[in-house]
Order: C-alpha cells, then structure tokens, then sequence
C-alpha cells in the first residue's frame, strides 16, 4: 500500500501549507448513491487545530523527500509553498466512503488542477509506485498501492476492493460522470453532511456491515425492517480541552420507530440516586432508570429471546426477577486494582424473586463442588466457583455476592463493597454529577483514578474523565476531557504522538 500511505503523507504536507480557496462543490457528484457509509473530513481545519510548528513541517517536507527521488525534490518544494501546486485542494472537505457490505471503498478529494495532478502522478510513475495514466470514459486513471485512481477536471478519485483495482475502471468513470443530484449529493443524507460545521461528520447504515455480521446485528430488530432503512448520523468535533462525539439514530420505518418508542417507555429518566454511594475518585460508574416488567415484555416481542427465556438451562423465575426491578440501577468500579472490584445496585419493588435462587442449588449440586451457592443471611446468597473460566470470567476461583436489602438488590465480586460509607466527597460532588438526572444512560470513566493505578502509562494522565449520556433513544453524546481545559485536544494529542 505505498501509494496510500505515501498519498496520506502528502496530503498531510500540503494540509500544513493551505490557503484559502473558492469555487464550486461539483466534485461531490461522484460519491456513489448507494454508498452505506460516507464519512466528511475538515481536513484543513483540523490541521491547523494542531497548530504544527515550522520544524514539524520541515520533518513532513524532508520525510516526503525521502520517500520520493530523483526530481521530486523541486515539486515537493512547490506543492509546501502551495498546496494546489499537487493538483488537489484539500480546503474543501474530503470524502471517505463504502458501498454495502464494505464491498468497496475509497476517497474524494476536489480537484484544483489536472494538469498539475498530473505532473505528480508522472512523478510516481517515475518512482514505480504507479502504473502509467491512461484514459478511461471521460476520465483518467491509474493502478497504485492496490487501488485505482481516477480523475477529472473536477475530482480525484481512490478506489479499492478484494480484487484485481483494474476492474473497477468503469465502476469509477460511472461516478465521475454523475451530474447534480444523480449521486448520494442528491440525498437529504448528504444534506446533513454539508450542514455540519464540526471537524468530522459521518453518514452509516446498517447496510455497511458484512454479510457473516448481519445475523448478530439484526437480532431484535423488525424482520421487515430494510438494512439501508436504519442510519446513524455522528459528528466529531474538536475543541479546547476536549472532544465531542454525537450519535443520532435515523429511519423512517415505522415499526423501528414504534420499537424506539417502546425503548423509551422501558428506560426512564436518571434520578440520580447511587452517585452518593461512592466516593469521588471512583474509577468508573454507569446508570440507567428501568421499568422491569415493561423491558420483559419487551425482550418477549422478540421470537428468538422468548425462546431462550422459556427454555433457558437455568431453573431462575426470569419474569419475577425483571419485573421487581423498577428504577434507577447502578454499576460501579470504585477502585482501580489487579483484580478490580465492582458493584451493581438496583432499586427493587419486593425481594419475593430472591426465592427462585434456591432453585439453582440443585443444579449446582451436580458439579460436585466446582459451583455452590451458600446462604449469607435473609435474602442474600454467595455464588462461589472453582474456576471462574468455565463461566467466561478468566482462571482461578470466583466469588459473587447477591441479595437484596432495604428495597435494593445488589451484585458484586467484594463483599465490602456492600452498603460501604463514602469517606469524604462521593460521586454527587463531582462537575459531571449535576449532568445526570434526567438522562436515560450516563456513563463516566475517571481517567485521573486509573492514572495512579497505572502510572507506566504516563499518556492516561493527560485525560481527564470520559462521559456517555443519553437524554432520548435516538441520541447519544460521548465527551472526552483532557486535564488540560485551554489547548485543543488535536494538539494535545499531536504533541503527544510527538
């Protein structure tokens, strides 16, 4: 792949020179209708948000130089002095796509000059990184690095797939000829890619996913429901000390929409209640608001859950279990160790379904000791096995605590992590707590914790938390801060990798 790799250097090279530019978005005709997956790059934007310093820039110049000989020198000279002197304008945004089933792939860049472009392409030729250009329908293109590159006046083109790239010659000259509202250009989809001003915006549907993944994917979802019908829109921005990603859900189906709606009816607004009962330096802790008996009924609507909830080997009473649970339920990493412990809280409405645990103990009584369940107390059990790698929780024996106390049911693999006092500030104190009620899903990792844990990997203490929340069904916002609030976060990570 030395043609991409060597492409991803000087478009890095040129993006560190660009001016601004004017003109037209014909280029974006070419993307293909169909595309399942479309993904919008500021390149230029990002680029200067890592603010490269001159010696960065010589380093890109000199590595570019290295790469490519003989007269390359005198074009790479221009192309740092100005960009379009490569032919390509990378002040527009750039375009990354797949078609379904990621059968191909590839990018879109606006074209600034042929002939120039060329000029390059002749210079790779030279390097034997290309074959030589040839003319196709209404377009010119060549083989490099395992794909085809194509182009006109307007674009440039890069495609690859499994096979021989030469095969995908007509395939490119077909979208390179698309006119106005012809191609995915024409799409609301797109519509909502060319309204956002963040630094990466990305059109999927479920229609991306291979062939051998779509069984797993689809599990639950509407047997009618169309794979190119379900889509997600998402941007990425970056900002000054931290990054901000959003996910929003997207279909017109109306049984998908009517399923979203009763996932909503299931998952209700946060309260908020377990932030008090752990302290603020806690690794990690996750909450939702749950209606048990309507997320059973729920899970029943799909054919293949109801079958296993009938006809599961565990002699467990499923239904009692789901619809005690009734609000908010919480799930803790207190603190970062070796083996870390957890804790799972759950307001329940009665303790009636702890009753269906005795049942277990039959079964468990068949592995000759390997598995028991010993009495802690009124409605409390512990869960002890040998080896916890015969139920997938990796070698060396496991202990699990259960019960329910006070109207809460809790879970969890240290016993002193159960009704533990928070000495000195809890998780309500800290800036994100405020966030939580309300939502539907929140999520925090504190980073600064698992930075004293982990101190061989010095790079953890540059974040600060990480948090996922989501306020309705179809929207989830992900942020990522750095400890350092003031630079951005593109230039944090450069100097970095650095």
């Amino acid at each position: 792949m030395k043609t991409l790799n060597w492409l991803g250097s000087l478009a890095l090279g040129m993006a560190c020179m660009l001016a601004s530019c004017s003109g037209g978005n014909t280029y974006t005709n070419a993307l293909p209708k169909d595309a399942a997956m479309v993904i919008s790059l500021d390149v230029d934007g990002m680029v200067r948000k890592c603010a490269l310093d001159e010696q960065t820039r010589k380093s890109v110049e000199q590595m570019l130089k290295t790469n490519l000989k003989g007269r390359a020198d005198a074009l790479i000279d221009k192309i740092m002095e100005d960009p379009e002197e490569s032919g390509l304008r990378l002040t527009d945004r750039v375009f990354f796509f797949a078609t379904p089933q990621t059968e191909m792939g590839g990018a879109l860049i606006r074209m600034a000059d042929k002939d120039k472009l060329e000029d390059l392409i002749a210079i790779l030729h030279e390097q034997q990184a290309c074959e030589a250009p040839a003319d196709g329908d209404g377009c010119r293109w060549t083989i490099g690095g395992g794909g085809l590159m194509a182009w006109t006046d307007d674009a440039f083109l890069l495609v690859a797939h499994n096979g021989n790239p030469k095969d995908l010659q007509h395939q490119a000259s077909m979208w390179l000829r698309q006119k106005n509202e012809e191609g995915y250009s024409g799409t609301t989809d797109f519509k909502k890619l060319k309204d956002a001003d963040e630094d990466i915006a990305m059109v999927t549907s479920l229609n991306i996913l291979p062939k051998e993944y779509l069984t797993m994917a689809t599990m639950g979802l509407p047997a009618d429901l169309k794979l190119q019908d379900l889509k997600t829109f998402s941007t990425l921005d970056f900002q000054e000390g931290k990054a901000v990603l959003e996910v929003e859900t997207m279909t017109d189906n109306k049984v998908y929409k009517d399923l979203l709606e009763k996932q909503a009816d299931v998952m209700r607004p946060l309260k908020g209640s377990y932030l008090k009962c752990f302290p603020a330096n806690s690794v990690a802790w996750m909450g939702i608001n749950v209606d048990g008996e309507k997320a059973y009924e729920l899970l029943r609507e799909n054919p293949t859950v109801r079958q296993e909830l009938d006809n599961s080997m565990m002699p467990l009473d499923f239904e009692a279990i789901f619809k005690a649970m009734k609000g908010d339920m919480a799930l803790a990493m207190p603190e970062m160790s070796l083996s870390p412990g957890f804790i799972l809280y759950a307001d329940v409405t009665n303790s009636d379904f702890m009753r269906t645990f005795e049942d277990l103990k039959p079964l468990l009584a068949m592995t000759n000791g390997q598995m028991r369940l010993l009495d802690k107390g009124k409605n409390a059990y512990q869960f002890v096995a040998v080896d916890g790698s015969m139920m997938g929780m990796g070698r060396g024996p496991v202990s699990l605590w259960l019960g329910v106390k006070d109207k809460r049911f809790y879970l969890t693999n240290r016993e002193n992590l159960i009704d533990s006092d928070v000495k000195g500030l809890a998780l309500d104190d800290c800036s994100w707590a405020k966030d939580v009620k309300g939502k539907r899903f929140y999520l925090n990792m504190n980073f600064q914790a698992l930075s004293a844990a982990l101190p061989q990997l010095p790079y953890v203490g540059m974040l600060d938390f990480l948090t996922i929340e989501a306020k309705e069904p179809t929207k989830v916002r992900m942020v990522l801060q750095m400890k350092n609030h003031k630079e951005n976060v593109l230039k944090q990570l450069f100097l970095l990798a650095k």
